[in-house]
């Protein structure tokens, strides 16, 4: 390794703390310790995301799936610094969906879906100024069905990779904000079935797909465990589950780096109203630029 990577790699690891994990691979996220007055981190051309752990600040970059291992450089104000990613090989997965229309769509779903795509990237960029609220808690319970990053091949074509992870939970089980923030968007749409966009200051975004019933409305107001909507099968599914997903500027990357290791058998009542009554305004920062 040289130095400076070196240098960097010990940041990573002084940066000990229970969100999100630092994982340097296409797909994952750089995690920084801050000096007070930056304000200003990009990777790859992609703003970094600021939060407040223990009093000290951190930037957190994605790293995108389409990334090719190598050495890049991180700008952090005035400096530059080196950093390793890793390679990171994803596993193929092959399904079969019975609705062949959301593999090949007809002429006038194009049209929809061309629609859909400037809507979904309008929310998907959607950035507050403040430092993101990253102390997030599972959005439901189950078995995660599908991991993040999967090679898929639908009906034997090969398609967009997974982004995002599958929690295979039984229709009508109820869906949570993961953490505080502002419904960007919320509607039916082809391929997400009924979609959620939560953001989260800073240009974190969370996505909740597939749902049942939508219960929010875009432009309100969610705090931690606050109910969003329902377990569903909307949209392209091969069965019911919810589709969760995280983005920083942008960019999907596992959000099993933000989740808590453990989750949690079932959530009550009483487990949510703790939640939800511990969940507190973030300080704001200056916009960028």
């Amino acid at each position: 390794m040289r130095p400076s990577i070196i240098f960097v790699f010990l940041l990573l690891c002084q940066s000990l703390f229970a969100a999100p994990k630092s994982l340097p691979v296409p797909g994952g996220i750089i995690v920084l310790p801050l000096e007070d007055n930056v304000t200003s981190v990009t990777f790859l051309n992609k703003r970094a995301a600021l939060f407040k752990e223990k009093g000290r600040i951190y930037a957190v970059l994605p790293v995108p799936l389409t990334v090719t291992p190598g050495v890049y450089e991180v700008l952090l104000a005035d400096k530059k610094l080196k950093i390793e990613i890793e390679a990171k090989e994803y596993a193929v997965q092959r399904l079969q969906i019975k609705n062949r229309r959301k593999v090949e769509p007809a002429r006038e779903d194009l049209v929809r879906i061309t629609k859909e795509r400037s809507r979904k990237q309008k929310a998907k960029s959607f950035r507050s100024p403040g430092f993101a609220d990253l102390d997030f808690i599972w959005p439901t319970t189950g078995r995660i069905s599908s991991p993040f990053g999967l090679k898929r091949v639908l009906n034997g074509r090969p398609k967009a990779p997974h982004r995002g992870i599958d929690i295979a939970a039984p229709e009508g089980r109820e869906v949570f904000a993961a953490a505080d923030g502002i419904v960007v968007d919320a509607g039916d749409f082809f391929f997400s079935g009924n979609l959620v966009f939560i953001e989260h200051h800073g240009g974190v975004v969370t996505t909740y797909a597939h749902l049942q019933k939508i219960v929010v409305k875009p432009k309100s107001i969610v705090r931690k465990g606050e109910l969003i909507g329902f377990v569903g099968k909307t949209g392209r599914v091969t069965g019911e589950h919810l589709h969760f997903g995280v983005m920083i500027d942008s960019i999907y990357v596992d959000p099993l780096l933000f989740l808590p290791t453990r989750q949690p058998s079932i959530y009550t009542s009483e487990k949510l109203s703790k939640i939800s009554s511990g969940s507190a305004k973030r300080e704001t920062i200056p916009p960028e630029g």
